[in-house]
């Protein structure tokens, strides 16, 4: 407290005590005991007052118990009920929750995790996919700033995501903490890990197959591969495995013999004592299809864009993709490409840009830093460039209006800056802009990516370079280049096809695997081809056999209709989605195939729990070892808990008793007169 503050205290108590003693004693009425009573009562009222005018601060210390923080996070999937262990993983969550000296020493939060992290609600183990990498990164995510031990309870097998045992190095100061669920002892099991096959085929040509199988045990066996569809091998191949040489990797080439989506079976044989056989094989699908899609990619100079768009055309393997110098192409052999890619075209571009207008022909053009802005304002009345040499960086923006064709929820806001053009850029026809500039962190009109439609032609307008650095953020920010070349195959498709948009749009796959996510999108445009956000469409599922099986309306997400469909049996469906105010529909179908990768396991991957552990200092132990796991996190004295001091200023103002004292003493004092009859 400051002196001038202490000052004033000592100040206001004399005045008050003065001007008590002086109402009560200058002039004496009643008793000595009376006027003394009044006199305390009046100056309790005045000093109280006159400190609430003052409003003093007081340091005020309180004192809060922190303690160390345990992430409990339960595998919820159906391989865990498949197993046979659900009970006692149940009794594990009731044994910690009604454990009077965890709960004392820690701050314990609930969670369970299949292909994503939850927040623990209930244990129904029905979840068809397990990502534990996933669930470890949600929980690093939670705790971001704070310290916390994570203890999973898990059988150890994932089938989604990356491997686990990876991710733990991100939080390596952490101990981690595992409780295997299932069957520790090895037995003997040969199994179909992995079948590698693009998702499209050619008619009448040869499609690869990679089939990856494993052999746990240890004598050596000998077994066969086979490839069987409708009962016809069309592939067999005698093998030998051993503990020396536990996997193999075969390689073969099957016959596409029709059109459309056709499903295969991949067999190894059993052993006489083999417990799992579930895991003994695997249906893949594939679309066959009868011709290929080729772009051609002219380029004016080199660039590492060039080799983004090349894998990301690629990546659909229903395309070819060639590059070319504008010096080296020639207007004849435009005719032959389904789509054509013009990187920042100079002077050089003349013939082609001719050949393209007469040919009517749909194109990408991507225009940065090294276009000749002055040609391109000749050669073409799509867009006006600014005539200048300058560039700037912009980062992208995306316009929730867009909606020429269809986007899942891509996060352009955290995409690196592209070189572009310096100043204001003229689109001199209707155009749905895509991507707008920002600029410094200032949201702009000015385009970045245009999607035109003109003249009975399509193109897209990139008006920057520097894309590489794109699909380099989608692998940091998901793990995987899908995100951006998802993104670039939506442009060319946009771009290559002629055909006019209907107004009620679907986009699915051909064929699902059995319980994987099945995800449904669908857009609707009013009749100038504007999005509709405000339509109602109904999805009606339907299969040859039962008619309708499954109905719901479809929840708008930005700038389409999405609908997650629940876990299907496998075989074939169709579907139609219809748009009620206007009764347009538009129907599809695809093919469920029979596959369940919970079912592949009988026992717990405690080798790599135990690994996993290890790597961060922690423990993995047995679902019938609990107790030692509990011992060990109460034993621990890095898990003490321990008690902060938080000191604040606290303004007398806050102390409501004060006021309390100030009305019982004035009102004290006035009936103590009334009574004595000094009023």
């Amino acid at each position: 407290m400051a002196a001038s503050t202490l000052f004033y205290i000592i100040l206001f108590w004399v005045i008050a005590l003065g001007a008590a003693v002086f109402f009560y004693f200058y002039k004496p009425q009643g008793s000595l005991r009376l006027r003394i009573i009044l006199t305390t009562l009046r100056f309790l009222a005045l000093f109280a007052l006159l400190l609430l005018l003052l409003n003093p601060t007081f340091k005020k210390a309180t004192y809060t118990t922190l303690k160390p923080k345990l992430a409990l996070a339960f595998d919820n999937s159906a391989s865990i009920a498949h197993l046979g262990y659900a009970d006692s993983v149940r009794d594990i969550l009731k044994k910690i929750q009604n454990s009077n000296e965890l709960n004392a020493r820690f701050e314990i939060d609930y969670y369970s995790f299949g292909n994503s992290l939850k927040s623990l609600d209930s244990l129904a183990f029905q979840e068809n996919q397990t990502d534990i990498s996933k669930a470890l990164t949600g929980l690093y995510a939670i705790y971001k700033k704070e310290d916390f031990t994570p203890v999973l309870i898990t059988d150890g097998h994932a089938n989604l995501g990356s491997n686990y045992t990876y991710t733990v190095q991100e939080k390596k100061q952490s101990p981690h903490y595992f409780v295997a669920v299932g069957d520790t002892t090895n037995h003997e099991d040969l199994s179909i890990d992995r079948v590698n096959v693009n998702k499209y085929g050619y008619l009448k040509n040869r499609f690869p197959v990679e089939i990856s199988v494993s052999y746990a045990g240890e004598d050596a066996v000998n077994t066969t591969v086979s490839i069987r569809k409708n009962g016809t091998t069309l592939f067999k191949e005698a093998i030998s495995l051993s503990s020396d040489q536990p996997a193999r990797r075969l390689n073969t080439l099957i016959q596409a013999s029709s059109i459309g989506t056709e499903t295969y079976d991949v067999v190894i044989g059993e052993l006489p004592d083999e417990k799992n056989t579930a895991n003994n094989s695997k249906r893949f699908g594939i679309e066959i299809i009868d011709q290929r899609s080729k772009v051609l990619i002219v380029y004016s100079i080199l660039h590492p864009d060039l080799g983004t768009l090349k894998k990301a055309f690629e990546s659909n393997q229903l395309r070819t993709v060639t590059l070319k110098k504008s010096t080296e192409a020639t207007p004849e052999e435009l005719g032959e490409y389904n789509l054509i890619v013009l990187f920042e075209p100079q002077r050089s571009f003349t013939n082609l840009y001719t050949a393209l207008k007469d040919l009517n022909k749909n194109r990408i053009t991507i225009a940065g830093s090294s276009a000749d802005r002055r040609f391109l304002n000749q050669v073409q009345d799509v867009f006006k460039l600014p005539l200048n040499n300058q560039t700037e960086a912009v980062q992208p923006i995306y316009n929730l209006s867009f909606s020429s064709f269809q986007l899942e929820n891509t996060d352009f806001s955290n995409y690196p800056p592209l070189q572009a053009p310096f100043g204001e850029i003229d689109i001199t026809t209707s155009a749905d802009v895509i991507l707008n500039q920002r600029i410094t962190g200032i949201e702009t009109d000015n385009p970045l990516l245009a999607a035109i439609e003109t003249d009975g032609r399509r193109e897209a307008v990139l008006f920057g370079t520097g894309i590489f650095q794109w699909r380099s953020q989608s692998f940091l920010d998901t793990r995987s280049f899908e995100s951006f070349d998802g993104f670039i195959e939506k442009l060319a498709q946009f771009s290559a096809s002629d055909t006019r948009r209907d107004r009620l749009q679907a986009e699915y796959e051909r064929f699902y695997y059995g319980g994987s996510g099945i995800v449904i999108r669908a857009q609707f445009f009013d009749k100038n081809y504007i999005f509709d956000s405000g339509a109602k469409l109904q999805f009606e599922l339907s299969t040859t056999s039962d008619g309708v099986v499954y109905q719901s309306p479809m929840v708008l997400s930005r700038t389409n209709y999405t609908l997650t469909l629940p876990t299907l049996e496998p075989g074939s469906y169709s579907f139609q989605i219809r748009e009620m105010a206007s009764n347009l529909s538009t129907s599809g179908a695809f093919t469920v195939i029979d596959y369940n990768m919970e079912n592949q396991v009988i026992q717990a991957d405690f080798t790599k729990m135990k690994s996993a552990s290890q790597a961060t200092e922690g423990m993995a132990v047995t679902i019938s070892q609990i107790d030692l796991l509990i011992n060990q996190l109460l034993s621990d004295m890095k898990y003490t808990p321990v008690q902060r001091e938080t000191i604040e200023n606290v303004p007398l103002i806050q102390f409501w008793w004060l006021l309390l004292v100030i009305a019982l003493a004035a009102g004290a004092e006035w009936f103590i007169r009334k009574y004595n009859g000094l009023i």
